[in-house]
């Protein structure tokens, strides 16, 4: 197992004292260059952390105050949440492993569009939970095995997909996400501590070689009230 890049070490660390109440809402966090002399780091990595956590909704940053620790339901960029490249990075928070395992195509959690029924997959389901512990959303991972024989020997708590399969040179030419609402059912309800039935939103993301067919298929399925979406525009662009 790899050791954790120096800034997530670090953002861990500070999610646990944001779990733990070390630090309360609305406390604030080291600046930048605070961070930089505490932990012997460059300005890039001292901004990924303090961005990081401010994606997770966990921390508000504000130009020439600082950053504090957030009190309300976390805020996220719809378009972030979409983009491949904020998958790439991942999000900060601890995964819980609901179940990993090599099975058919056609046994899979998912549909892996191109797939024959007997094409052996990588399923992986996991709970995403936030800085309290408390579900914020439920993945669901199907990979074609043929691109990650080795996927099962990584570190799953922290496995970040889209950065794996760089890692291995998968042929990813294309990248389709879709946003729909969708209503909890009873099994999805019970994992994510929200009533069956409930109002939430889901993204599919596919990762589709040239041919067309898919490599990977991750379905994220939001916890009800668990986080507000908004899309921000420069205003040059209106």
């Amino acid at each position: 197992m790899m050791d954790l890049p120096r800034y997530e070490q670090i953002k861990q660390e500070f999610e646990e004292k944001i779990r733990t109440g070390s630090l309360a809402p609305g406390a604030r966090l080291p600046t930048e260059t605070e961070l930089r002399g505490q932990y012997g780091v460059s300005r890039a990595t001292a901004q990924r952390v303090l961005n990081d956590l401010a994606n997770a909704g966990l921390v508000i940053r504000r130009r020439r105050h600082g950053t504090f620790v957030a009190d309300v339901t976390p805020t996220l960029n719809l378009l972030n949440f979409a983009v491949p490249e904020a998958a790439q990075k991942g999000v900060p928070g601890r995964h819980e492993v609901i179940s990993a395992k090599i099975v058919r195509a056609a046994d899979a959690v998912l549909s892996l569009p191109g797939a024959s029924a007997d094409t052996a997959v990588v399923e992986l389901v996991r709970l995403k939970l936030d800085a309290h512990e408390r579900p914020r959303s439920l993945e669901r991972h199907v990979i074609l095995f043929s691109v990650a024989p080795d996927l099962l020997e990584e570190n799953l708590e922290d496995f970040v997909s889209m950065r794996y399969l760089r890692g291995k040179g998968a042929p990813i030419e294309v990248i389709r996400v879709y946003l729909d609402p969708v209503s909890l059912d009873e099994h999805d309800a019970a994992l994510l501590e929200s009533p069956a039935g409930a109002p939430s939103l889901s993204r599919r993301r596919e990762s589709r070689s040239g041919d067309g067919n898919a490599i990977e298929v991750v379905e994220t399925v939001i916890r009800p009230g668990s986080a507000r979406f908004f899309v921000e525009f420069p205003f040059s662009a209106v």
